[in-house]
This record gives C-alpha cells, structure tokens and sequence, in this order.
C-alpha cells in the first residue's frame, strides 16, 4: 500500500503486528458501513491505538479475512488479521460522505527481525518445559518474531515501545520476557509435583 493513503479509521485500545489475527463484534452504525465499504472495495482500514486519555499517532492497518456471523439486529463479528503498522498523518472524525472517521495514514516499513543465538535458545528453553520437552519446541516457526512475541503476551502498550526499539534491544527485551517466564513456569510446574506428590 502507498504512504500517505486515505482510508476509513476505527480507533479501538487494540494494538496488532502484522501477522496478528482478532475478532470484532460490529454495532454501531459508523463501524458497520466501515466493514461493508471494506468488504465490497476489498479494502483495508486502519485501527489506531486509542489511549486511556489520547488517540496515539500509531496503529495496525487491518484487512477483514471472514464475517463470523451476522445477528438478526444487523450487527455482527469479523475476523481480521494486520498487514501492517501505520503512523497517523490527518485524522477526520466526522465526513461529508462516511459515518465513521477517516484519515491519512503512512505505514511503517516492515523489519526483518533477526533473533540471536541467546534469544532463540531462551525461546527454546521456555518451550521445551511448556511442552514437557517435546520436539515441537525447535520447529524453525518458534523463531518469528510473531510468535516469539506471542508467546511472550505483549502488552498493546509493549509493543508500541517494542516498535521505537533497536534490533539489539529487541532481542535483549525479549530474552529478559522468556527468562522470567522460565522462572514462573519452573516453580508452577515444582508445585504442582510436590501437590501430587503428597
């Protein structure tokens, strides 16, 4: 997609990475002629991340993969999944032609991340011992950066900061995450022996 592109808007306190998938439930007028617009123009539209108290200048642009089902009222769910992450340039609450906001956006370029040798093995630490040691816990997919953030649980919040973060700091952000996580999963799993156990 070009920069600088005019599209509908739906601010929502979701933030997604390309790659991610979410569900929608639609019932306001505005947002349900949004997902027809989109549907019948096979277009995309843009979800900027709104704050407690502001509407952050950054967002996921998002594409609508299937309608779940569709209520006797007119509402409905849909699925959609991001292509891609935008920073906001002109923002429209309210149009001449639409219901829903419109703006311009520029999206932000896609990084190849490259997880270190450390990272990879933490992930695979953390895997084995979720999975009691199974093979799956080195499959080459364990290493994306969609999944490796997956399975670490960002927060909408960590992730907007994860995006402003270097490739170095990336890594060592997310070797920190499994770390921790390790400690918590190792005393989860001791407890639950020493529950049997007795």
């Amino acid at each position: 997609m070009d920069n600088k592109t005019h599209l509908g808007l739906f601010p929502l306190r979701i933030f997604l990475f390309p790659g991610e998938q979410t569900t929608l439930h639609l019932f306001e007028p505005r947002y349900l002629q949004l997902s027809a617009d989109c549907i019948n123009n096979n277009e995309s539209f843009g979800i900027p991340y709104q704050g407690k108290t502001t509407l952050s200048e950054l967002g996921s642009l998002v594409k609508i993969v299937q309608i779940l089902k569709k209520y006797d009222n007119g509402e409905m769910d849909i699925l959609i999944e991001c292509t891609n992450n935008f920073k906001i340039n002109h923002f429209e609450n309210k149009n001449d032609q639409k219901l829903y906001p419109m703006g311009t956006i520029t999206t932000l370029p896609k990084y190849d991340f490259k997880p270190t040798v450390e990272l990879t093995t933490q992930a695979e630490n953390y895997l084995s011992l979720l999975l009691d040691h199974n093979e799956e816990a080195k499959t080459p997919e364990l290493v994306s950066l969609n999944n490796l953030i997956n399975l670490v649980n960002l927060t909408d919040e960590e992730k907007i900061k994860f995006l402003d973060f270097s490739e170095e700091r990336k890594n060592e952000f997310l070797i920190k995450k499994f770390k921790f996580m390790t400690i918590l999963l190792s005393q989860e799993k001791m407890v639950d022996q020493n529950f049997y156990l007795n």
